[in-house]
């Protein structure tokens, strides 16, 4: 087993440093620097593998006490002020999310010994290594570092909480041991019934919403279970048995890993599953319906006033207009929900009201940078572009010229623009209307700077999705998100919003800040697509 967990870190690492130099490469500026003989490079390349299984380890240990805090202790501190029934209970609460997230949601809902990975399909389908000696290694990579980065963090939290060590322990053997029980459960399902359930969309959905219920809306309604009972030491005396049976099953009890594991990552096996689907679940809301096809009188566009590509854009949006005006109608009602919103605050607290209309751009417009980010259809349309037209357009060379990539960005942006920008209007006449209600004038420079500022964060996230999409053209014909970069870029861009969240500043310096960032932004996404999309833009 240990060959074949060197072999499993090594084609890990690899993987990952091949990856790394591919995309540092297509860097602006920096990119040149690192020369295509470092492929070649054996020693650089193993130096830089160790680095690379270090970086992820630590990673692996910065993500545990940031998903305690953003998944367990930050809600958990919110329902405990909400609720005055969880006052004094803030142990068992953090608790009970962790049994319904990670004991159940996680457990169930997922299983390392079927995850379908490249060097699984490498080592056992192309090397024939012995399945069960990579599974055992496998295994034993994800789960020793995994919980050996939980066990400190779960006794600071439980500590910080007033709670002691020994429940934290308590705590740990609880997620050890249901997490073996899950690897268990679905070992046996399989070999029982020749299926990987939680690869049934059906069976996921199901987990996922009973483990975000019972982790989130119990407690929210008041209902939380005690962690005197599942931290009790017979419960956890109960745990390690179970736990223990489950692993000894795992390691020894089960004897076709050689017979029927192979059958789990065969094309034809995933071809039948629900995988096939899953991997490009993202697309399937964009997926284009026969009723789709068949495009109104009224919405038809006309070839003398739309020719070449405006024509070609024209007739994929009227063909879209299912996933794409939807949408957009569902953020329409959830900007008549927040005006619904203002005014019951107008009728019970009217000098909270006018405070709040007298002072938007203060009060108000940190909260909308954030809610500006979630309500633009941008990503969505970028994904229906791709599933429903570029993934097939992108292998004619016509298709790929820079001049018919630019002009169809041009168009795309302008669609996309007026969709974003409807939400966008819509929010800035519920805040005129709620200020002609309250009782405070509109003609001012604070609701200047707040309108001007929605629409041009209308602007600013149609671009960021759209520039990105050229920019990096992240999908594959196979509908994976390939390229580091973007995932990163977004991450950092929703980062940002949701810090704008805790900003307090006096004034209008935060919506000029948030002005000059916008326009800043805007100016540098377009320069970077109008320079770099012609190259980038490609079927991988």
């Amino acid at each position: 087993m240990s060959n074949v967990l060197k072999q499993i870190i090594s084609l890990k690492t690899t993987l990952w440093v091949n990856s790394f130099i591919y995309y540092f490469k297509r860097l602006l500026l920096i990119g040149k620097w690192m020369p295509d003989s470092l492929y070649s490079n054996y020693s650089k390349k193993h130096k830089l593998s160790l680095s690379a299984f270090v970086i992820r380890q630590l990673i692996e240990l910065a993500g545990k006490p940031l998903y305690l805090l953003f998944f367990v202790l930050v809600p958990g501190l919110l329902l405990t002020e909400s609720r005055q029934s969880l006052q004094g209970h803030s142990i068992s609460l953090m608790v009970n999310i962790l049994f319904f997230l990670n004991c159940l949601l996680g457990s169930f809902g997922d299983s390392q010994i079927f995850a379908v990975t490249r060097d699984k399909i490498t080592i056992i389908k192309y090397m024939h290594q012995d399945a069960r000696s990579y599974t055992l290694a496998a295994l034993a990579l994800k789960y020793i570092p995994f919980f050996l980065c939980y066990l400190p963090f779960l006794i600071l939290f439980i500590k910080l909480l007033g709670g002691t060590a020994e429940q934290g322990f308590f705590l740990w053997i609880m997620l050890a041991a249901f997490r073996m029980m899950g690897e268990a459960f679905q070992l046996y399902i399989f070999d029982r019934t020749g299926k990987i359930y939680n690869r049934n969309m059906a069976c996921s959905w199901t987990i996922i919403g009973v483990g975000l219920i019972g982790g989130y809306l119990l407690p929210f309604l008041g209902i939380c279970l005690p962690a005197s009972v599942l931290l009790h030491p017979i419960m956890t005396l109960l745990y390690l048995i179970l736990g223990g049976v489950s692993l000894s099953y795992i390691i020894t009890g089960y004897r076709e890993y050689e017979k029927k594991l192979p059958r789990s990552i065969d094309l034809n096996f995933l071809l039948s599953s629900i995988l096939k689907t899953s991997s490009g679940s993202s697309f399937k809301e964009v997926e284009i319906q026969e009723k789709d096809v068949e495009i109104p009188r009224s919405l038809k566009p006309h070839s003398s006033s739309n020719q070449g590509y405006a024509y070609f854009n024209s007739l994929f949006f009227a063909r879209h207009r299912r996933q794409l005006l939807r949408p957009v109608y569902y953020r329409l009602l959830i900007v008549g929900a927040l005006f619904a919103a203002s005014i019951v605050l107008l009728a019970v607290n009217r000098q909270a009201a006018q405070n709040l209309s007298a002072n938007m751009t203060t009060l108000l417009l940190p909260f909308f940078v954030y809610v500006m980010y979630f309500l633009t259809v941008a990503d969505k349309a970028c994904r229906a572009m791709f599933y429903n037209c570029d993934k097939d357009m992108l292998h004619y060379s016509f298709y790929r010229r820079p001049d018919t990539i630019l002009s169809n960005f041009r168009i795309r942006l302008l669609y996309i623009s007026l969709y974003d920008g409807v939400i966008a209007a819509a929010l800035c006449l519920a805040a005129i209307l709620f200020c002609l209600l309250s009782g405070t004038s509109i003609f001012t420079p604070d609701m200047l700077l707040f309108c001007l500022t929605i629409l041009l964060l209308s602007v600013l996230f149609t671009a960021h999705h759209l520039c990105l999409y050229y920019i990096f053209q992240p999908y594959s014909e196979s509908l994976k998100i390939k390229n580091p970069f973007f995932s990163i870029i977004n991450v950092i861009m929703y980062v940002l919003c949701f810090l704008c969240l805790e900003i307090r500043v006096k004034g209008s310096f935060f919506t000029l800040g948030v002005l000059v960032f916008t326009v800043l932004y805007i100016m540098t996404a377009l320069i970077l697509v109008y320079r770099r999309a012609p190259e980038t833009f490609r079927l991988k």
